[in-house]
């Protein structure tokens, strides 16, 4: 109010001091007049002292909680969804799009644009928001939240699932099953692994007096049990407070053959810690065969005895064909090879990386006397050196560094050769000399895997089985930099075609409701995966918001003098109506 005044006052004043001399004319007044309201006009649009707001009459915005766990057996969802529309108008948070659930409840970004409109802005929710602790004070102050948190009940969760994607005929399948139970729920509950209604494997989990527990499972899979197999692991029994989280869906592809093969020409400690090593570092199904006596091979998991064509057939649809001994007649089988011949050079030989390599992590920080020395070396040939070399040798520590270690790509695929005798002293002896030793064999069997497929396959699916309310993820397969491709889907619903467009580090995402889904991508690529009704959202959560009435938003109460077009038009008006009074006066 006081620069109002102030501003009139200096306005008029000023007026007056250029008309002090003639304001007995009346055309004078009329031009100290004009130039009073262009003065004071000016002053105004100069100051900016603001102008208050009406209030407008709007309806509140309410954010209503739209994920997974407002929809779980003791959500509250359709309760929210009358609620939301008595306050104001509804918009959705916590979906994966529109009208499908999202597995986890974040606020934020949708809080911070309603808040910068301007209305009253109230939340919808059972409060177990993610990104609660995000939150400014400022805009909790201003936010009405309605809490309808789920109805309390007992329940057992299965939470985690670890087991292998793949395995062999015949191999045993292991599944490691973790689960979590609310105040009230048993000490004890029945969980099966069914293929179809078939029962594959049966236990009993145990909590005794914590709320988490571990169920490790263990059995022979049926000989007729054969490639894409769905797996349903469930919790069964007495029906608890949440059925979807009592289901998990598992996909096990059961192939004829291994995908690692570990051969041992002649058994020694070399190839009983390779095929240990590869056992606890590959991800896929391993069996090796060692031959005891000329043409008689047996399994080195159980010393069954295998006929040569097993292990032949075996070694040529294998993956990963890792080799131990005379590795002549195996250089073109699997679809890439580790190649372990025996050595021809005998003495102390001390072992030291050879520069860029996907073995050079393994050597890294590590010196080469604090190896063990190995006690024999054959040096790389000629082939294999076209290609990258991971490690060389020094005999006694002294001389010409000889390549040992490298890796070549070529028509038939990928292939390492190790060309040092002894490295199982390595593993046995622990400490650096193992790590060096796992490391080596983790990464040259990385590298042998990642074998390119060409363009035949573009991309394909990242994880076969996507919880409820998250987004399907695929990623590029192919060389060069990744195009748009069109992948077309069957599934629960109506088949769709969509697009696949991949960000710089080769990731696209579909999101899709719950059900089992076939793909096919242009250009190559096809498969299976399936989004499960289970989600991490339908296991309780803690309750991170807290109800109360939200402090209307002073922000936005004034806007500037600016805004009024009619200030800059009556400083003109007036400036001009005095120039037009003091040429009829005579004056400049």
């Amino acid at each position: 109010m006081l620069p109002s005044v102030l501003a009139l006052v200096v306005a008029v004043a000023v007026a007056w001091w250029s008309w002090r001399g003639r304001l007995d004319l009346p055309l004078a007044r009329l031009a100290f007049a004009a130039r009073a309201v262009a003065l004071i006009a000016l002053i105004f649009l100069l100051l900016d002292p603001g102008i208050a707001n009406r209030p407008a009459a709007t309806r509140p915005l309410v954010l209503l909680d739209n994920s997974v766990s407002m929809h779980g057996a003791t959500g509250r969802y359709s309760e929210a969804v009358r609620l939301a529309a008595s306050l104001g108008d509804t918009t959705t948070f916590g979906e994966l799009f529109a009208g499908e659930p999202g597995g986890r409840s974040t606020l934020l970004d949708a809080l911070s644009g309603s808040l910068a409109g301007g209305r009253a802005v109230t939340v919808v929710t059972d409060g177990e928001i993610a990104d609660a602790g995000s939150m400014s004070a400022d805009q909790r102050a201003q936010t009405t939240v309605r809490l309808l948190p789920r109805a309390a009940g007992s329940d057992i969760a299965l939470t985690e699932i670890r087991a292998p994607e793949r395995i062999s005929a015949g191999d045993s399948l292991a599944m490691e099953i973790v689960a979590r139970r609310t105040v009230g729920a048993p000490d004890t509950a029945i969980v099966v692994v069914r293929d179809s209604s078939t029962v594959l494997l049966r236990g009993v989990i145990h909590f005794g007096s914590g709320d988490h527990a571990t169920l490790r499972l263990f059995g022979a899979m049926p000989g007729t049990l054969q490639g894409e197999r769905w797996l349903r692991v469930e919790r069964v029994g007495a029906p608890d407070a949440e059925p979807d989280d009592d289901l998990r869906w598992w996909r096990l592809t059961v192939s004829a053959t291994p995908g690692v093969v570990v051969i041992a020409e002649a058994p020694d400690w070399d190839s009983r810690a390779l095929y240990r090593t590869l056992k606890d570092v590959v991800n896929a199904p391993i069996r090796g065969y060692a031959q005891l006596q000329r043409g008689q091979w047996r399994r080195m998991d159980d010393l069954r005895t295998v006929t040569t064509v097993e292990v032949s057939a075996a070694a040529r649809n294998a993956d990963l064909l890792a080799v131990r001994g005379d590795v002549k007649s195996w250089r073109t089988m699997g679809r890439a090879r580790l190649l372990w011949p025996p050595a021809t050079l005998a003495g102390d030989w001390y072992l030291s990386s050879s520069g860029i390599s996907p073995l050079a992590s393994a050597f890294a920080g590590t010196e080469p006397d604090s190896l063990p020395p190995a006690p024999g070396v054959v040096p790389l040939d000629s082939a294999t050196m076209r290609g990258w070399v991971g490690a060389t040798a020094r005999l006694s520590r002294r001389g010409v560094p000889v390549p040992v270690i490298g890796g070549v790509q070529g028509r038939e695929g990928r292939t390492v050769t190790i060309g040092v005798d002894g490295l199982a002293r390595w593993s046995l002896r622990g400490g650096t000399a193992d790590q060096v030793w796992r490391t080596m064999i983790a990464g040259a069997a990385t590298w042998l895997l990642a074998t390119p497929e060409g363009d035949s396959v573009r991309a394909r699916v990242s994880t076969p089985v996507t919880q409820r309310g998250r987004a399907v993820h695929f990623r590029w397969t192919a060389s060069g930099s990744p195009l748009p491709l069109a992948i077309d889907l069957r599934g629960p619903r109506t088949p769709r075609t969509d697009t696949l467009r991949f960000d710089g580090a080769g990731d696209a995402v579909l999101a899709l409701p719950v059900g089992r889904y076939s793909y096919a991508i242009e250009h190559g690529g096809a498969g299976t995966f399936a989004v499960e009704p289970f989600a991490d959202e339908l296991v309780p959560g803690p309750v991170t918001m807290v109800e109360h009435i939200g402090v209307a938003s002073r922000a936005g109460s004034r806007r500037s003098v600016r805004e009024l077009l009619w200030l800059f038009g009556l400083a003109l008006g007036g400036f001009g109506t005095e120039w037009l009074l003091r040429r009829r006066l005579g004056l400049r």
